[in-house]
């Protein structure tokens, strides 16, 4: 795989990577907005802010079922942000580098060429590379793999705490809707071990009362866009991992040149 090759793969690899996570913010805070009123009814003072409105992380209790904290929610929706403007600042990149410059396309191509020399035939290949004291960019390959390493760790545990925080959230109004439905038996226990999460964010779409003094609006498919969050989440970091991959291969193939580290 040439140069051209590489760049373009990641130049679509960023892209990606940048719509996955923007979509994953999206469907995070779609329902955290829908939600945030009606599951804030933490226990607490008039001077005590508890800011349980988070979709994620919620917690049953006696009376209500109450959201997690806000700032899961809010670590879901904006800790993604500065991913997601380096991915399209070296998507741009890359795609100025392919599609204008052309950088490294005939990299590695060969040219066969027949030459007499004393009245006999001699075949000379040559084989065309980028010139490196015009591409400075083979000088940066090794630090663009440790941010994308960087990032690859940073998107995984976004991941992790959106993926736990959906499970602790259909694990908790299980336990809720039994109750309030005064479940018992096998009703009970097809609540609780039979239905997917889906069908409780159902339940819960139509179920869950409002608040004192809010309203939701429209329902939504509160288990769609979470679930939609949680795929595209785990996605990108697959996506990374594959730009770590990408970008340590053409460092390892430049390793003989010069980078910002030294010899």
């Amino acid at each position: 795989m040439n140069q051209f090759q590489t760049e373009r793969r990641l130049c679509w690899s960023y892209l990606l990577a940048a719509v996955l996570l923007a979509v994953s913010v999206l469907c995070i805070g779609i329902p955290y907005n829908h939600w945030r009123t009606t599951l804030d009814v933490c226990p607490g003072g008039y001077f005590e802010n508890t800011n349980c409105g988070c979709i994620l992380y919620g917690v049953s209790t006696f009376q209500y079922f109450n959201g997690g904290h806000n700032s899961y929610c809010l670590y879901a929706v904006f800790a993604p942000l500065p991913v997601i403007a380096y991915a399209v600042i070296m998507a741009l990149f890359h795609m100025y580098r392919v599609c204008i410059n052309n950088i490294g396309q005939y990299e590695d191509e060969k040219s066969t060429t027949m030459e007499e020399i004393e009245g006999e035939s001699i075949v000379v290949s040559t084989r065309t590379r980028v010139s490196r004291n015009n591409d400075a960019v083979i000088y940066c390959w090794i630090p663009t793999s440790s941010i994308a390493a960087l990032f690859a760790v940073y998107s995984l545990v976004h991941a992790s705490i959106v993926t736990a925080g959906f499970i602790k959230t259909c694990t908790q109004y299980r336990g809720y809707l039994v109750r309030e439905l005064r479940a018992t038996g096998d009703h009970a226990t097809a609540i609780h071990f039979r239905l997917a999460c889906q069908a409780i964010f159902d339940f819960m779409d139509y179920l869950q009362k409002d608040a004192p003094n809010s309203r939701r609006g429209d329902f939504i498919n509160t288990g769609v866009a979470l679930q939609l969050a949680i795929f595209c989440a785990w996605a990108s970091v697959a996506i990374w991992i594959a730009i770590v991959i990408y970008t340590a291969m053409r460092a390892y193939r430049e390793r003989h040149v010069l980078t910002c580290c030294g010899n």
